[in-house]
């Protein structure tokens, strides 16, 4: 599948100039961040490089401000490794979104933390032949696991956690069944849904033909070569292959500290059970030196979907050149509660096929895509605190 851009050179992550996350859009400065505001709107633009590699741009649609991002797959699914994978950007969006929020709410509650600890786990398993089109990604516990060090009673310390949780738009995304909106587009021409929920949006804009050039740094941005940092992976065997029968079980595994010097949580996210590597994200609640919690979860989700497809479309022999999309998604929060809209995805699709199997496409990629599963099943979510003085 050919993914470059109209009129842009094909360009893989082995050969490009630019790190592997940057600022492609300054945007406006505002007051506050993503734990502060009511709303948070993220529009993502999803562009394939070739194979499981890909480009995201994320957009905050309050300040303007674009990361651009990129994902691959590890040797587990036949990928380069070249970057984390989609669910490792979703891995650290959703521990960072969290870690960030109990730190805010401890020092705003006068709770005094000296050492903030967290390691998220979210259990997956993909069920059934991609080549028979009986895929289907299964969904089990979510478990976090926090450590404190702290002088302050430990039930203060429990309740800064929950309400953390509880206000949490990314945590609120697991816990409580939302499932996602969809659009279709089919060799320039809008095609009607069937099998999913239709878009009741605004229909989105072709990536390709809103960029005619690939995203560079601004200028006025110093590049975060540090951003994305890959480590030597564990030694799991486990792979996934497209005519595979049976299930295989994995785990997202996402830990990491909060700085308080800082305000940046580092999280390093690996897939135990499976071969490659380990990936260190850092995350900036205020979107500035490194990208958002909401920005990393929301392109995770928008990542995954993006390989589903490209595995279908490989397997099914399909003519399709330049796949990308566009995600529209919706974070709230107050001081009690959060949540997280459906997730409103366009699909642009281009090539030897016709509406039906473009359809078929967008289905099959839905059900096996692990954050769209996680976002549409009551998933039973596992909390454990400890507090040392």
């Amino acid at each position: 599948m050919n993914a470059s851009a109209p009129g842009a050179p094909d360009l893989d992550l082995a050969t490009s100039p630019h790190p592997l996350a940057f600022v492609s859009a300054a945007g406006r400065p505002v007051a506050g961040d993503e734990r502060t505001r009511r709303e948070t709107t993220l529009r993502c633009e999803v562009m394939g490089l070739g194979r499981f590699q890909k480009e995201g741009l994320v957009e905050d649609t309050t300040t303007g401000r674009v990361w651009r991002l990129v994902a691959d797959e590890g040797t587990y699914l036949g990928g380069t490794g070249l970057a984390p994978a989609p669910l490792q950007h979703w891995g650290a969006g959703l521990h960072a979104d969290v870690t960030t929020r109990i730190a805010a709410l401890a020092a705003a509650e006068g709770v005094t933390l000296s050492r903030l600890e967290v390691t998220v786990t979210q259990g997956f398993a993909s069920q059934g032949s991609f080549a028979r089109g009986e895929a289907v990604g299964l969904v089990f516990d979510l478990t976090w696991d926090i450590r404190v060090e702290s002088a302050a009673p430990a039930d203060r310390v429990d309740a800064v956690v929950r309400r953390a949780l509880a206000t949490s738009p990314a945590n609120a995304a697991m816990a409580r069944t939302s499932e996602g909106t969809f659009a279709l587009t089919t060799n320039g021409r809008p095609t009607i849904v069937s099998g999913l929920p239709a878009s009741r949006g605004d229909r989105q804009a072709d990536p390709f033909l809103t960029h005619a050039d690939r995203p560079v740094p601004v200028d006025t941005e110093t590049a975060p070569v540090d951003v994305l940092t890959a480590h030597p992976g564990g030694g799991g065997t486990a792979t996934l292959s497209d005519d595979q029968t049976g299930a295989v079980a994995w785990h997202v595994h996402a830990t990491g500290e909060y700085d308080f010097g800082s305000d940046l949580v580092a999280v390093t996210v690996g897939f135990p059970e499976a071969a490659g590597d380990r990936w260190r994200l850092v995350v900036d609640p205020g979107n500035r030196c490194a990208p958002s919690p909401l920005t990393y979860f929301a392109v995770g989700v928008a990542f995954c979907y993006h390989t589903q497809l490209c595995r279908y479309a490989d397997v099914r022999r399909l003519s399709i050149t330049r796949p990308r999309l566009v995600q529209v998604s919706t974070h709230l929060a107050d001081d009690t509660t959060a949540e997280t809209l459906p997730l409103d995805t366009h699909l642009f699709l281009r090539g030897d096929i016709d509406e039906d199997q473009t359809r078929s496409l967008l289905v099959a990629a839905a059900n096996t895509c692990y954050a769209h599963r996680a976002l549409g099943t009551d998933v039973t979510t596992r909390l454990t605190t400890t507090v040392t003085a």
